[in-house]
């Protein structure tokens, strides 16, 4: 499985940008499969895990890079994508040895640093451009 992670600090918007990455993918003509959906923790951290289909290539999406103990380590979530059959996961990782090691666990994988935003009149853009790139990976 290709692994997709954008890295960054806590806080700093890892989860927008992979819902903004979601929506493009949903806008570019991959759909959802039925029943993997899902709502991570609290719903106010927006993160989802969710696996879309394009054609014979599935994607999985990971929002919660910032956990890595219980049942939603990011290893947990990646291995379950891969299970699924996932040819892709496109995740959040926040910046920390232990968790940043489920996706170097991947051969394949690639990242993408979170770029830091100058103010909240800047996150949207910055964001954006997070976003694109990512995007642009798949």
């Amino acid at each position: 499985m290709k692994v997709i992670a954008l890295r960054g600090d806590v806080s700093t918007g890892k989860s927008h940008v992979i819902n903004i990455v979601y929506q493009f993918l949903l806008q570019d003509g991959w759909v959802q499969v039925p029943t993997h959906f899902r709502i991570l923790g609290n719903p106010a951290y927006e993160d989802i895990i969710d696996i879309l289909q394009k054609g014979a290539q599935t994607i999985g999406v990971i929002g919660a890079g910032d956990y890595q103990i219980g049942a939603i380590a990011l290893s947990k979530l990646l291995k379950e994508l891969e299970l699924k059959g996932c040819d892709i996961a496109v995740c959040a990782c926040r910046t920390n040895p232990k968790i940043e090691a489920a996706v170097n666990n991947y051969a394949n994988h690639f990242w993408h640093d979170k770029t830091t935003s100058t103010g909240r009149e800047n996150d949207r853009i910055v964001n954006g451009i997070d976003a694109t790139a990512l995007f642009n990976l798949v």
